[in-house]
């Protein structure tokens, strides 16, 4: 059996030093994912042959080792010995140039990849200036917020508004009548995030009219190029609102950033629908191993 440590915000050092030197563009490999969302689902992690190896124990999945590089022989070593105790498990977020690095890979697994769990990814001038035609309306619906809303500001989140985040994210839940176990979890991953917020590497923005909260986004950072938008929440009767605060976002982590990850649409149609309309640059792959017998 591995042995497996609980993931704390003590650990936080320890995974900068890891992802900083092997970074990973997808989203579960955010500190503020494997914080937050990481307390739901009771992350652990080891060290096994000088890699960062981190376990999902709710779902079985072993993530794909954070270090220079295993064999294919040596992951699925790793696998079954998870598999001694939990053997429904699968390897998860394996690379997309596995033909490259691992080519020899399929011999141990049998790869799968879920649409439903790609990352949207776009550049953030692109949604900043949002020129072209398909991306006029969502000029309009901005221009639209600002003469309606003048006076409306930008004001950094800080462990203070915790409060005010709640209740916002449940007023949106309620009112859009959003419901589901993912949903809920992510309900529950908010509150982690606001009641850890100054023991985690993670930032946000507050969309505010008349003391009146409009919108808010979380993000954190990925890689030295890439910031990950973890939660972005709006009010539906404030038009133009979901516009603007993608559009302040954008505007916020631009001279910082190169890449905006706006995470999954975890098959939702809305979502997909909506985060598609934005044009990504490009989708990070959500590629599962499952041992071969």
């Amino acid at each position: 059996m591995l042995e497996l440590t609980p993931l704390t915000p003590a650990h936080i050092p320890l995974l900068q030093k890891y992802l900083r030197a092997y970074p990973r563009q997808s989203c579960d490999y955010a500190i503020c994912n494997l914080m937050t969302w990481g307390k739901i689902y009771g992350n652990s992690f080891t060290i096994w042959k000088e890699h960062l190896v981190i376990v999902n124990p709710k779902y079985d999945y072993v993530m794909y080792p954070v270090g220079p590089g295993l064999s294919a022989k040596e992951l699925r070593e790793l696998v079954d010995i998870y598999r001694e105790g939990h053997p429904l498990t699968q390897l998860v977020l394996i690379p997309e140039d596995w033909q490259i690095k691992i080519p020899d890979i399929t011999q141990y697994f049998q790869l799968r990849e879920d649409r439903d769990w790609a990352d949207y990814v776009y550049l953030i001038e692109n949604l900043v200036k949002l020129s072209g035609k398909k991306l006029a309306k969502k000029k309009n619906l901005i221009s639209q917020f600002i003469r309606t809303y003048p006076e409306y500001q930008v004001i950094p989140i800080t462990s203070d508004k915790k409060d005010v985040i709640i209740r916002f994210s449940e007023k949106w839940r309620r009112e859009r009548n959003m419901e589901g176990i993912y949903l809920n979890a992510e309900f529950q991953a908010i509150k982690n995030t606001m009641e850890m917020w100054d023991e985690i590497p993670v930032e946000g923005i507050i969309i505010c009219y008349k003391n009146r909260i409009s919108a808010f986004s979380i993000f954190s950072e990925q890689t030295v190029d890439m910031v990950t938008e973890h939660f972005e929440k709006f009010d539906p009767e404030m038009k133009g609102s979901a516009q603007v605060i993608n559009w302040e976002t954008a505007k916020y982590l631009q001279d910082r950033y190169i890449w905006l990850n706006r995470e999954q649409d975890m098959g939702l149609k809305g979502l997909r629908q909506a985060k598609s309309s934005y044009m990504p640059a490009f989708l990070v792959k959500f590629i599962f191993g499952k041992p071969l017998d």
